[in-house]
């Protein structure tokens, strides 16, 4: 049965919002969304010729003994198999378990097998769920039988749980919906859907970050080779996505990289297992000195790769160009190298890219990855029963599934920058889980972009006189002094016709302003604008605890005075003093800015204040702990207090006010400071002074918040956690060293060069903390993304 897509859509988005009811309240998902098949039947493949016999284990393991022995004949193409339809995958591939068969195919002909009888369907080539062999047996659909009621059409039989959804929660339409649901698997329907007691909203989202970091990325965005890459990096872009140009399939768009003559790449990270066939680059002999002539291809690990090919392009030739072949062994990365263009051009281009490997096969969530070592860093799923987990994630699986194929209508295209969509709110967490959400956010970036300046202001920036303000801030009560006002200062408009910056430019903009710094002497080339960002997130939210803060618009949260505590002991606060909104409002649009392209604000921000600025809800609890956690606990120990304690504790002079951050007197009531804390109305005082402290900032960040969606469409941020934001913003506090080499780009040096080996050896040792101070010499970013080069020195 096919519904119109109206139909679909409107079915889905039923199915879509009880679940999100389900997630809200910690009950049961539907029935429906977890259909599981009683049974399915499964036949060879058309084509498939197989002499052998099929092995049946007892349980889903090569290694566990045998069910039976073989079966007792070579399968052909008439043998029906009939299999459990729920899902079980672990390390060794997917598995179903047999019920019975028939070397007929006919009801009548039918052999039972014994009540464990497990088959390996789709076998791993690796030991993960990312590769996976070729498998004999196909899901077989027998021809509908004629409708007793509609005599002139067959009914149809629906047994995948996409289509149950469409037809349960659509719009029934008479005759046209005659189709008959297979009979469901009540005890796997009960398992898929069932959420335990203690289970929360909390709880799945940390099984989302689990499953994020554990799994293989499949992101829209990478196209036409998705099913063989994880990830491509190119060595530049000029467009908000490096990458589309390369695995659109259409010859007409392209990447276009420019920089140095031999110095452009594109790095495939391939999924496990895959082995290349042919790889193909398109190329166009109208590009003219665009056009590639030496192509280099390496393959190997990522820091020690070796040449597999090199090609030379017919220069006369357009079309795909096969430029690797045959490889008998995997390569987890392989690199295109451009070495030399036509007419020795500086500048290339390249119009896609395509793959061809072995068949490739999604077996799933694999139940091994559910296991004990996997789940020590993460304390609310390390004491969870596996099986549930593994239903769970199957579950989650299922609802971003059935989010992708509706989220253009969720969020639509053309309505991205009108109000918000709440929709989506309570399982914000989940989104990562998505495929299509980035290449959305992508769309709505790319699609409000304006044009590049075509003068980059000019501004003039004493840091000698802003260090001394930075010592002695009393000496400069108004900050004129400090780079942050000296360059907000310089950027306003000095004409009635000048125009203020709309910070809304695409990446390749990657220089804002030109700074000329006072006695420096320092031509700037990108570094000194650089500098100037991270001088400034140093100004708002100092590194070193020692040092007072500079500007007003940041207060140090009480955590940093807390010496109990061994986490969010760095973090800062808005200064609900600080009234300078303006301000406030123009440094969201440098953090919007920053969002839209590679360069970072370092600002040191608990997660109570990312959530806020992104939409998400805060609580008390699990929030308000990030910023002031002694509050939280001297709080939650009032509810549960006996009198005595309460009386010995407080006494009578506890008002109805608390002290903000500030370290100001404030109410928690109109008229609080006289009305006498007592035990009998602690529960109001507790109320009162949650919801007071929930909303203490509120004026700051709104403000912030104001100037963000000066710069970025509303949608974006309902599309983004804020671990996202943070991060986009931010770039990522961890800088490992493999993620550092995937940053680094190569001058007119090998990879293997011993000079090169040690700078790793070093680094390998250094701390994150000095990793950060390294890269911020080189690169002028304290955090990455952040690209470095590394050249041979020329004496």
């Amino acid at each position: 049965m096919k519904l119109d897509e109206n139909r679909r859509v409107f079915a889905r988005l039923k199915c879509l919002k009880e679940c999100i009811e389900c997630f809200s309240t910690n009950s049961d998902l539907p029935e429906h969304f977890c259909y599981v098949p009683k049974e399915l039947l499964y036949r060879l493949k058309p084509g498939v010729q197989f002499t052998g016999k099929f092995l049946l284990h007892s349980q889903p393991c090569k290694s566990s003994p045998r069910a039976c022995d073989q079966l007792p004949l070579p399968c052909t193409p008439h043998w029906t198999f009939y299999a459990s339809g729920e899902e079980y995958c672990n390390n060794e591939g997917q598995w179903i378990k047999l019920l019975k068969y028939s070397t007929s195919g006919a009801e009548t002909d039918v052999y039972s097998l014994p009540d464990d009888a497990w088959l390996l369907l789709v076998g791993c080539r690796t030991g993960t769920s990312g590769s996976a062999e070729e498998p004999l047996l196909h899901v077989y659909k027998p021809t509908p039988k004629t409708s007793i009621v509609y005599r002139c059409r067959p009914t149809p039989v629906i047994n995948k749980w996409e289509d149950v959804v469409t037809h349960h929660y659509s719009l029934k339409r008479g005759r046209c919906d005659n189709a008959v649901v297979a009979p469901s698997c009540v005890e796997a329907v009960k398992r898929l859907r069932h959420t335990p007691a203690s289970w929360g909203v909390d709880y799945d989202e940390e099984l989302v970050k689990f499953l994020c970091e554990h799994s293989n990325s499949d992101n829209e965005y990478l196209g036409s080779v998705r099913n063989y890459v994880d990830a491509i990096e190119v060595s530049s872009y000029c467009d908000l996505d490096p990458v589309k140009g390369l695995t659109d399939g259409d010859p007409e768009t392209c990447w276009e990289s420019d920089g140095s003559q031999g110095e452009h790449w594109i790095r495939l990270t391939i999924k496990k297992g895959i082995i290349i066939k042919k790889l193909f680059i398109a190329v166009d002999a109208a590009d003219d000195n665009y056009m590639p002539y030496q192509v280099v291809v390496m393959g190997g690990e990522l820091g020690n790769t070796k040449k597999l090919n090199d090609v030379h392009v017919d220069l006369s030739f357009t079309g795909d160009v096969c430029i690797l072949e045959n490889m008998s062994d995997y390569y987890s990365i392989v690199e295109i190298k451009i070495k030399e263009c036509k007419d020795s051009g500086i500048d290339t281009r390249i119009h896609g890219i395509k793959i061809k490997s072995s068949p490739e096969h999604d077996i799933g969530q694999s139940y091994d990855l559910f296991c004990r070592d996997n789940l020590k860093r993460y304390p609310k799923l390390e004491n969870a029963d596996t099986e549930m987990l593994y239903r769970r994630a199957l579950a989650l699986q299922r609802f971003i599934t059935l989010m992708d194929s509706v989220l253009h209508y969720i969020v639509p295209q053309w309505q991205y920058s009108v109000g918000t969509f709440k929709f989506t709110e309570v399982v914000r967490q989940i989104l990562p889980l998505s495929k299509k959400r980035l290449s959305l956010i992508e769309t709505f970036l790319r699609d409000t972009e304006s044009s590049v300046p075509s003068d980059i202001p000019k501004l003039y920036v004493n840091r000698c006189t802003a260090a001394e303000h930075h010592a002695d801030p009393s000496s400069d009560p108004e900050c004129k002094r400090s780079i942050f006002i000296q360059i907000y200062e310089g950027l306003k408009p000095r004409q009635c016709n000048e125009k203020m910056l709309d910070y809304r430019w695409p990446p390749i903009h990657d220089q804002w302003w030109e700074c000329k710094f006072a006695s420096e002497g320092i031509i700037d080339q990108g570094g000194g604008f650089r500098d100037s960002l991270a001088d400034m997130a140093e100004e708002l939210c100092p590194t070193d605890s020692d040092v007072p803060v500079s500007l007003p618009f940041f207060a140090r949260a009480p955590n940093q005075f807390n010496v109990d505590l061994n986490i969010n002991r760095d973090v800062y606060v808005p200064n609900i003093g600080c009234t300078q909104y303006l301000l406030y409002e123009w440094l969201g649009k440098l953090m919007g800015a920053c969002l839209r392209s590679r360069e970072s604000l370092v600002l040191s921000l608990p997660s109570f204040v990312w959530k806020k600025l992104v939409g998400e809800t805060v609580k008390w609890s699990r929030d308000y702990v990030t910023v002031d956690a002694a509050e939280v606990k001297l709080v939650d120990n009032i509810e549960t207090m006996d009198q005595e304690s309460f009386t010995s504790y407080f006494g009578d002079e506890h008002k109805f006010a608390c002290t903000a951050c500030d370290g100001s007197a404030q109410e928690v009531k109109h008229g609080g400071a006289d009305i006498q804390l007592t035990y009998e109305n602690r529960f109001e005082y507790v109320k009162l002074l949650k919801q007071t402290k929930l909303q203490e900032f509120d004026k700051q960040l709104e403000a912030i918040r104001k100037g963000i969606l000066k710069v970025i469409p509303p949608a974006v941020l309902d599309l983004l956690t804020w671990q996202e934001l943070e991060r986009k913003i931010c770039g990522d506090p961890e800088i490992t060293v493999e993620a550092l080499r995937k940053q680094t780009h190569y001058e007119d040096l090998d990879q293997t060069d011993v000079r090169v080996g040690q700078l790793w050896d070093a680094l390998t040792n250094f701390t994150n903390a000095d990793r950060s101070r390294f890269l911020r010499f080189v690169t002028g970013r304290r955090r990455l993304p952040a690209p470095m080069y590394i050249c041979a020195d020329k004496g």
